[in-house]
């Protein structure tokens, strides 16, 4: 269910067209470009509760490009540069707690070996985490550790990326 090095991003680029959604974006040139390169496959939540360094961003956006995201250069530019001043941290990327290894559970996650155990067994028996509220119900586990690092942790599950190396940019 999870796999190690580089997950897969992420937290599934951003966004989503409902309109509850798009209200919590806050207004700013490049915020149309987000909606519509990114609007048909994600909620907008994700990406206002996430902190990522420029960097972070830029790997997000080559990453969905690679699953298939579609837009010009100038979209995507624009996209970068509304994550980039709207939403800026120092987290190179966030750690997508369904596809992440126990070490990561220990390091980027800030648990102990017995809680990241238990995160696994927990997503082991249930299957994919959509929200982080769901690791109160983890038996072992202190979620104030997870609370304490909101802007870094991520619960979803990624859109796969294709498996045809033709289709891949």
């Amino acid at each position: 269910m999870r796999t190690c090095g580089r997950f897969a991003l992420m937290f599934g680029f951003v966004l989503g067209l409902n309109a509850p959604a798009a209200a919590q974006l806050p207004d700013g040139a490049g915020k149309d470009a987000l909606l519509k390169v990114c609007g048909s496959c994600h909620q907008a939540e994700r990406s206002a509760s996430v902190r990522l360094t420029r960097e972070g961003w830029e790997e997000v956006i080559a990453d969905m490009i690679k699953r298939g995201a579609k837009g010009t250069d100038e979209e995507f530019g624009a996209v970068l540069e509304y994550l980039a001043a709207n939403f800026l941290g120092e987290a190179p990327r966030p750690l997508n707690i369904n596809r992440a290894t126990n070490i990561e559970l220990e390091s980027v996650a800030g648990l102990t070996r017995k809680e990241a155990a238990a995160v696994l067994a927990y997503l082991d028996k249930v299957g994919v985490c959509k929200s982080l509220d769901e690791l109160k119900k983890v038996p072992g586990l202190d979620y104030k550790k997870i609370d304490a690092r909101k802007d870094f942790i991520v619960c979803f599950e990624a859109p796969p990326m294709p498996k045809d190396p033709k289709k891949r940019p």
